[in-house]
């Protein structure tokens, strides 16, 4: 990690100092994590928002960035700003934005679609066809660990002034919120596995004798965790972590039942817990996922959320015996990734209702705040000694 008063975007060695922001990222050439002076950017275009950060999160994604150096710059440059979970106030907006405003809070959305399909055409581009999209903090657009960024103004889900606390929350939660919603639309395929009709899966009290599995109690599995908390669903969840750590301690507090992924094997957690509808999987171990996939429930669905990276050892599994469980008892597994401002202003409103459903337990989530210049200790804790880490920008 280092600290690096060059700037990345510029040949030019005479820089005029009043529009360079820092800004923390990867470079291509060099392991490690920097701290460069970069080009504050402006508006451009017509549809454009200048955003002031307040304030940005850190997730799974930009500690595996960082750990496989994975570096999609943007083109003809060599830097890439992480972050991708933020919220901040509108500065400036081009001619042609109408529903924005100066002042504003916004947050903004992370994929930019492909231009060519027909689901990004529909500001869809987290159902992007070609896989030619690209995402802020991730792949080949500079992300949110900095003090200014630009947006558009149909990506923009502007924010109450009571959700300055919220804001860093809303990205994850839509991508769980998307899952979810998908999960309710195959499930009406089938009536309740209990006995009662008024829970079949398309009445209003659908969630009635409901079971569900959450792998992982990070940032993602936590949200989806506070999802079914939420919709009073009997929820367990599984971990590695120690007991006493924040995580268990945080899914206890939501009323959900900490399984210890240490002592017992899946088929004993199966067999313990009983018929499971809905896991969700959040832990980005492709060992644990397809475990758990071939003890599956009759009719339930597996929401696979996390990304195991190609390098990671390699695991063997009988594939016959997997294929026949999910066609003699009509399983779904879904993988579920990226989300678009529908899901964002979804997350927001869902959000709002938690803070009254479950008081303080979004501010309680978040276990480190640093200051920019502080990276380094940022991105130094482990796993099980943190939840959401977020960065203070710039004042509200």
């Amino acid at each position: 990690m280092n600290a690096n008063a060059t700037n990345s975007y510029h040949s030019n060695a005479f820089v005029n100092w009043y529009f360079v922001m820092k800004a923390v990222g990867l470079k291509k050439d060099i392991p490690g994590l920097f701290l460069e002076d970069i080009a504050k950017p402006e508006i451009q275009k017509k549809d454009d928002v200048l955003i002031r950060i307040i304030s940005t999160a850190i997730d799974g994604t930009d500690f595996s960035l960082l750990k496989n150096h994975l570096v999609d710059a943007p083109e003809k440059e060599d830097f890439l700003t992480l972050g991708h979970e933020m919220i901040g106030r509108v500065e400036a907006v081009g001619s042609g934005v109408h529903t924005i405003a100066v002042g504003d809070l916004v947050t903004p959305t992370n994929r930019r679609g492909c231009g060519i399909c027909s689901a990004c055409a529909e500001n869809m581009s987290d159902y992007c066809y070609t896989g030619l999209y690209k995402e802020h903090g991730i792949h080949f657009l500079h992300g949110y660990l900095t003090e200014y960024a630009v947006s558009q103004e149909q990506y923009c889900v502007k924010m109450s002034e009571e959700d300055i606390a919220l804001g860093v929350w809303v990205e994850p939660m839509s991508i769980a919120i998307k899952a979810f919603d998908e999960m309710l639309r195959i499930q009406l395929r089938a009536p309740s596995s209990c006995i009662h009709p008024e829970h079949n899966w398309d009445q209003p009290r659908w969630q009635g004798c409901k079971r569900a599995l959450v792998l992982g109690a990070g940032p993602l599995g936590f949200l989806g965790t506070l999802w079914l908390r939420a919709h009073d669903i009997e929820t367990y969840v599984l971990e590695v972590v120690p007991e006493d750590s924040i995580k268990v301690k945080m899914i206890k507090k939501l009323g959900a039942h900490y399984v210890d992924g240490k002592s017992f094997t899946p088929k004993k957690i199966m067999e313990a817990i009983g018929h499971v509808d809905v896991i969700f999987e959040a832990t980005g171990a492709s060992d644990v996922a397809l475990a758990f996939i071939e003890m599956m429930s009759r009719n339930s669905v597996y929401l696979l959320m996390g990304v195991p990276r190609a390098q990671e050892n390699k695991v063997c599994f009988d594939v016959n015996a997997i294929l026949r469980h999910i066609v003699r008892q009509n399983q779904v597994i879904l993988g579920s990734v990226n989300s678009n401002a529908e899901h964002f202003r979804k997350a927001a409103e869902f959000l709002r209702f938690i803070q009254k459903r479950f008081p303080g337990m979004l501010e309680k989530g978040i276990t480190n705040r640093f200051a920019l210049e502080q990276f380094e200790e940022a991105f130094s804790f482990t796993d099980g000694e943190r939840l959401k880490i977020v960065f203070d920008i710039s004042k509200p």
